[in-house]
């Protein structure tokens, strides 16, 4: 291990910001790819088509990613903060917290509203909107299944924030040995929910969307802070590599051999495999985010980088744009009337993937630049330990 290279007052890291930016990537990936048993799909893969089915499920980790790199820093930062003043202000938490997500947040909860009262959006009821502008939206997709809506992807941030709601406090009054037991305890209560919703052979949503069985992941994070201890750790690019491949065979198992995710028309696998996948993804979550610590970020993309520090907005946007692109645009565009199947699957990944993505890109740009920016000016004046700069003002 080697100390990082950051003084006592700030933790920065720009490979974090990577880490981000392919988190999101995955999540994209997954809300593109077909992750159940498509008839076309399985007529040209043949037997290789539950490869496909099983890497668009594993995509789906990118979420565990970022709860587990949130984690991560958020008790990097709150360690670092009590170190250098002996306690750490809750209050300033909460206010830095609230400037970062909630003006970007409710921001899209009204676009969402306002998507539904248009022709070509699937329709919601605005009690559906409440329980995600209360930050109960991950309990209402468990309990009664998700809303066709573009803000749909914003359940995870309710669950951020019910992290949010003890993470400060842990970290005040509890050790680092406590901390260990605390994360114990997250696990514990974390698999005994899953061995139930085996027994009980739940539906998929019921399982993933339940943000105690979320916080596994967080724990996850936390333990991996508490390990490094505040140093970096000083790997090879062979060590590197190694461990992004343990990563994806994690997530990868967890998917096609244990079938921990399981949607509309497949069977809950039971206890021990739901157990085992969710352990899965969050020990690949871990790897993958030590596999990236330590970096040179001279080696890293600087537009990655970039992406990185706009992935919250990259995140709240794409449902827009993927809801903007199915919708709106002329079926097809005449695609389906060519007969050269190269030439039509590359259009169609161009139309389905590229527009999406780049639309996505443009607005998380622009939002950054002219909304969300100044909310990050003020919340930087609430920081002890300084972390992410702000892009374009650095």
């Amino acid at each position: 291990m080697e100390a990082p290279a950051n003084s006592a007052g700030r933790f920065y890291r720009p490979e974090l910001d990577a880490v981000r930016f392919l988190a999101f990537l995955l999540v994209f990936f997954h809300h593109i790819l077909p992750r159940t048993d498509d008839l076309q799909i399985d007529h040209y893969l043949k037997g290789f088509s539950p490869v496909l089915y099983a890497t668009a499920n594993a995509c789906g980790f990118g979420l565990t990613l970022f709860f587990t790199l949130s984690a991560f820093l958020i008790c990097e930062l709150l360690l670092r903060e009590r170190q250098r003043s002996g306690t750490v202000a809750v209050g300033q938490f909460y206010i830095r917290r609230i400037l970062r997500i909630w003006p970007l947040y409710y921001l899209a909860l009204l676009l969402g509203v306002i998507a539904a009262l248009l022709p070509g959006f699937n329709h919601c009821r605005l009690v559906d909107f409440a329980w995600y502008a209360i930050f109960m939206a991950a309990w209402r997709s468990s309990l009664y299944g998700v809303i066709k809506s573009p803000v749909l992807p914003l359940w995870s941030i309710s669950v951020e924030e019910q992290f949010y709601f003890f993470a400060p406090w842990t970290v005040k009054y509890l050790n680092r040995k406590s901390l260990f037991g605390f994360c114990a305890l997250l696990i514990l209560v974390a698999n005994a929910l899953l061995g139930h919703f085996g027994r009980m052979r739940v539906t998929d949503n019921a399982v993933w969307f339940n943000a105690l069985v979320q916080f596994e992941c967080f724990a996850a994070g936390i333990l991996l802070c508490l390990a490094l201890h505040g140093r970096l750790p000083r790997l090879n690019l062979l060590q590197r590599v190694a461990l992004l491949a343990g990563s994806w065979s994690c997530w990868f198992f967890a998917c096609f051999q244990l079938h921990c995710r399981f949607p509309d028309g497949e069977t809950n696998p039971g206890s021990w495999p739901l157990i085992g996948g969710y352990a899965l993804a969050s020990l690949g979550s871990a790897l993958l985010l030590l596999a990236f610590l330590g970096i040179n970020p001279k080696l890293l993309p600087r537009w990655a980088i970039y992406l990185g520090r706009i992935s919250f907005g990259l995140y709240v946007y794409h449902g827009f744009a993927l809801g903007f692109v199915h919708h709106h645009l002329p079926a097809g565009l005449g695609i389906a009337r060519i007969s050269y199947y190269p030439l039509k699957i590359l259009l169609t990944l161009g139309l389905t993937i590229g527009l999406p993505f780049a639309l996505t890109i443009l607005i998380a740009t622009i939002s950054y630049r002219y909304f969300e920016t100044p909310f990050l000016k003020m919340k930087k004046r609430h920081s002890v330990i300084e972390s992410q700069p702000i892009a374009g003002t650095d």
